[in-house]
């Protein structure tokens, strides 16, 4: 996408012409800028040792650090929602629920649009299995459709073979119900890595067979572990690009991820069977009365190669899994996650079954067993590991080893409902870095759950944020009382071929912006426009900037107050449906509009406003 300034003008609301400068470099901060000062929010989630929620705490309960360092609570709020039976849902798009004021005697901030609440329903598709995607999506179902409070948003995302989004930010419950239910319908891929792995079992055991621990027979096990470990990647790229789409959503943001689970070490299992082998282990379903198999033994098999074939050093093998580990891929995006206020809520699919393919198997006894014991044990936690990792990390649930959700998804919902909003100002604004957050509680015995690192974002990088939650999720906010028109598209001239040139024309109430008295005369003010795009494929462009200073004669300010100032860009994009969002900021006033448009790229486009 090419970005390029066709007009800067005012349009006269009277007959006198005024003189406005044309772009020119930013003139020096003025002293009547403003001072965004940020407040760092952290909502906590207290429990007793029998994880019953814990109400009625004051802001003296609590002591909270940065990095280490204490800081004074300037926000404190004990949140108690209203129950979705409460309040009607509106058929329109309604404003979130309002909290209510508890024995603390200071009110809660529910009502704020940073204390919404956006719910993330993301299925793994690529790593469950058809029966247990079925039974999780249908209580997930009961669910939605009688504790989703108005104002709620809820988007529904699956992972394949990619992320798709199946359903963007809605707060109609009908429409999740039904979305869920075409989820139900979906191919799963789970199964395909059972398959995968008892392939690469059975091909390690032919191999040793052949050559008793030859270096060969591990082979296979590496090939399954890196395929598993690319799989485990795909699936945090995919998680990744939902959090950062998240980034920029105001309020409060759950991502409730269902999944069979996703090992935090590939392979880890299939190595350990391969060292039972070696040893001889009858537990591997090796016969270990025949010591003509056994490494070393002197004997070999008609068709073996001579003792000085290398053999595969079985001791290390639980080293050699950990080349293949996805833990630190894990804990980045857990940080990553509670960098942006994206609460993981994980949800083992699988449940009690605590075998993934035993009943699909038809070999035999050497196949079953990879399912029993030590292996199997391995296998289960390194599952259970990534689910868990999510959700501690970022303040979540994990909920494990339950073929009845309900009651779990219930206690998320209390999370969602019931919890006390703690806020600072912490000594730095924007500095670009990530900061540690401890919160303890003076009471004794009582057990605390938040989001552990906050990233505290430079003002424009949140203004990109945001723009890109416009451009992904349709989320906007127009104090400025910016006005948008779309105009026809034409073949663009120069650059690649078969690109259209569409102009976009923004339309600003002067009347909106903070313009300053200079000393050297006339009036300044200075804006930001920011730009991106999304073709129907769901590609998205970078985030362009432009500056925009604005001068206007000291004779010509009363004139301009009633008047609009006109910027117009021209988007050079590829013919289709598109989308358009775009941010309008008034440095001075530290005020900014995002807004979200359909265009239609090779016809002519519908104006919108």
């Amino acid at each position: 996408m090419k970005l390029l300034l066709l007009s800067s003008a005012l349009l006269l609301a009277a007959s006198a012409p005024l003189a406005v400068a044309q772009p020119k470099p930013p003139a020096p901060p003025s002293f009547g800028e403003v001072m965004e000062v940020r407040v760092v929010n952290v909502d906590v989630y207290v429990t007793d040792k029998d994880g019953r929620r814990v109400t009625g705490l004051k802001r003296d309960d609590f002591a909270v650090s940065e990095d280490g360092k204490a800081v004074q609570l300037s926000n404190f709020a004990a949140v108690e929602r209203k129950s979705a039976a409460a309040a009607p849902r509106s058929p329109s798009l309604p404003r979130p629920a309002a909290g209510k004021a508890t024995a603390s005697g200071e009110k809660a901030p529910a009502a704020d649009p940073e204390n919404a609440l956006s719910l993330v329903v993301f299925v793994d598709n690529l790593h469950i299995r058809p029966q247990n995607r079925t039974r999780a999506v249908e209580q997930i179902r009961k669910f939605m459709g009688r504790s989703v409070r108005p104002g709620d948003r809820v988007l529904l995302a699956t992972h394949d073979t990619g992320l798709t989004v199946r359903r963007a930010f809605t707060e109609d419950p009908a429409s999740v119900d039904a979305t869920l239910r075409e989820i139900e319908r979906l191919p799963t891929y789970g199964q395909q890595a059972d398959m995968a792995r008892q392939t690469a079992y059975r091909t390690m055991l032919e191999l040793n067979s052949l050559i008793p621990c030859g270096v060969q027979m591990i082979k296979p096990v590496e090939g399954y572990a890196d395929q598993v470990r690319a799989d485990a990647l795909r699936t945090i790229k995919a998680l990744t690009v939902m959090i950062n789409s998240l980034s920029g959503v105001p309020g409060r943001k759950a991502l409730l991820f269902v999944s069979d689970g996703i090992s935090i070490t590939p392979g880890e299992e299939l190595f350990e069977a391969a060292n039972q082998v070696c040893n001889g282990a009858p537990a591997a379903g090796i016969d270990t009365a025949d010591d003509s198999r056994r490494p070393g033994s002197g004997a070999s098999k008609a068709g073996d190669v001579s003792e000085n074939e290398p053999r595969y050093q079985a001791n290390q093998a639980s080293f050699d899994a950990q080349k293949y580990s996805v833990a630190k891929p894990f804990e980045d995006l857990a940080a990553h996650a509670s960098a942006n206020r994206v609460t993981f809520y994980t949800l083992q699919a699988s449940g009690l079954q605590t075998s993934t393919v035993q009943a699909e198997l038809d070999g035999g006894r050497q196949e079953r067993l990879i399912e029993t014991g030590t292996i199997q044990q391995i296998q289960t936690s390194n599952l259970k590991g990534s689910l868990t990792a999510l959700a501690a990390d970022t303040g979540g649930r994990a909920m494990l080893d339950a073929n009845d959700f309900l009651p779990e998804l219930a206690r998320m919902q209390e999370d969602f409902d019931t919890y006390y909003s703690l806020g600072y100002t912490p000594a730095h604004q924007g500095d670009g870095r990530d900061h540690r957050v401890e919160v303890k509680v003076k009471r004794p015995g009582l057990r605390v759950r938040y989001l552990q690192t906050y990233r505290d974002k430079p003002v424009m990088e949140r203004v990109a944020d945001r723009t890109l939650a416009a451009l992904l999720h349709g989320i906007e906010e127009n104090p400025l009382d910016v006005e948008i028109e779309i105009g026809d598209s034409a073949p663009a001239e120069g650059g690649p071929g078969g690109q259209y040139a569409v102009p976009v024309r923004l339309r600003i109430p002067l009347f909106k912006l903070a313009i300053l008295n200079q000393p050297g005369g006339g009036y300044h003010g200075k804006l930001r426009i920011l730009v991106a795009t999304r073709d129907e494929a769901g590609g998205t462009s970078a985030v362009r900037r432009v500056e925009v200073p604005l001068e206007i004669a000291r004779k010509e300010v009363l004139n301009a107050m009633g008047q609009y100032y006109v910027y117009t860009l021209t988007l050079k994009m590829k013919p289709g449906a598109q989308h358009v969002a775009v941010a309008v900021r008034d440095d001075i006033a530290a005020a900014t509009s995002y807004l979200s448009r359909p265009v239609t790229v090779g016809a002519t486009a519908a104006v919108s406003k």
